[in-house]
């Protein structure tokens, strides 16, 4: 990734800063006194959760007692306390595009020596510094909670339909055939969200691109590789698997299609396993297993996994210290299984298990350290991604989806190296 120098970075926050007087970027906090830590905290599934944290950790360490602030946007938020040289001492944040834009203007600490960071599983710890570091070697953030994206399946159709989960790209697409030849539709839709391409958009790159995502990426920034070269048979491949499904796809969006799904209505759904919980809600009895989207040879497949929660703090922090013991502690085990049982998520530290079935599918991916990142992950957000990705899927045009990302791709590019 191209790095940024903190100044440049800063000077095209300026237009920001007025956000910070409007009072709409804090969500909730609870009650603190001024000289208490404050976690600046995104996810608002997590609330409760960390309103408990907290409080359990505030008690047994009243020298460094931490209050939640709860903000939604939390990436305008750290903008806007960034601008103001007002960074809060401890943060949760999605390891996305944005969490590597920032780190790469060097505005948060390295943690690769930390004792904590050796605890976690090698090939999710990485995941972090791929999407972008404040200096050689670093890793900008400790992973509290992963997510693993392939497909969700309903066992009992599975079952009914004496189909077991493919190994190969040739098997899956053969379990395709017998389900939609018994009549079960075998993927349920949702893509007038126009997001909801994405996920099989990284699934399917995660096994393709054998040499690794973000290597791949890398190379795409260097112009040495390009979509329309590189990455033509994931989107035929996206196709393929668009085809078979509901007729209705394009008219249902996620929240629609979790319900549908819910009910029965197909065998499977791709997506990760943030879908799990609210499949749940709305059908709590469903029988749910996990498999990764096979690669053309299975000994290429892999779970395509990205970092759900990272904890992080300012590159020069007060009370670093008192952060760090609160880091610790969300990181030990016992919290952290805490956390993943709540939120259906995947733990990060070396040997941890997960007892969901619904997740046990993908655990062995893990475990062997055969883990891609999210490709979508690697575009800069001026590329309007799941737009492209939608008016793919209605036309099914794989040539000019190729050459849309291919000139988007170099436009946005050119233009952000420019401004270095």
């Amino acid at each position: 990734m191209m790095p940024a120098t903190r100044r440049q970075f800063l000077r095209g926050l300026g237009a920001v800063t007025a956000l910070g007087a409007l009072g709409g970027l804090q969500g909730c906090s609870g009650s603190s006194s001024d000289e208490d830590l404050e976690l600046f905290q995104f996810k608002s599934e997590a609330i409760t959760f960390f309103d408990t944290i907290c409080r359990q950790f505030s008690q047994q360490h009243p020298a460094a007692a931490i209050t939640q602030n709860f903000v939604a946007d939390n990436i305008t938020g750290l903008r806007v306390r960034l601008v103001k040289n007002n960074m809060p001492p401890a943060i949760t944040i999605n390891g996305d595009y944005n969490f590597g834009d920032l780190a790469r203007t060097g505005v948060f600490a390295d943690f690769s020596g930390t004792d904590v960071y050796k605890k976690v599983n090698p090939s999710v710890g990485q995941i972090l510094g791929t999407l972008g570091r404040g200096g050689n070697g670093q890793i900008n953030g400790l992973p509290l909670a992963n997510n693993g994206s392939g497909v969700i399946y309903n066992r009992d159709v599975f079952e009914k339909h004496s189909v077991e989960p493919p190994k190969t790209w040739d098997e899956f697409i053969a379990v395709c055939d017998k389900l939609k030849a018994a009549g079960v539709d075998p993927f349920c839709w949702g893509f007038k969200d126009n997001w909801t391409g994405a996920p099989m958009f990284n699934s399917i790159s995660g096994g393709f691109l054998t040499g690794g995502v973000a290597a791949w990426y890398e190379k795409r920034r260097k112009r040495e590789v390009t979509f329309a070269d590189g990455l033509r048979p994931v989107m035929t491949k996206m196709k393929t698997l668009a085809s078979y499904g509901n007729r209705n796809k394009f008219e249902i969006g996620y929240n629609d299609a979790n319900q549908a799904f819910s009910k029965g209505t197909a065998a499977m759904y791709l997506h990760g396993t943030y879908s799990i919980p609210a499949i749940r809600s709305y059908n709590p009895k469903i029988q749910l297993g996990t498999f990764a989207t096979p690669a053309d040879d299975e000994k290429n497949t892999k779970v395509v996994s990205g970092v759900d929660v990272a904890l992080t703090m300012p590159v020069e922090p007060d009370r670093r210290d008192d952060v760090m013991a609160f880091f610790d502690y969300l990181m030990s085990e016992p919290v952290m299984t805490r956390y993943c049982k709540a939120q259906v998520a995947y733990p990060t530290l070396t040997g941890t298990t997960v007892t969901d079935p619904a997740l046990t599918g993908l655990a062995p991916y893990f475990a062997a350290q055969r883990v891609a990142t999210y490709s979508d992950h690697n575009f800069p957000p001026a590329i309007n991604l799941n737009a492209y990705m939608q008016q793919f899927l209605i036309k099914g045009d794989v040539d000019a989806f190729a050459r849309t990302l291919d000139t988007q791709w170099d436009k946005v590019i050119n233009r952000l190296n420019r401004t270095q």
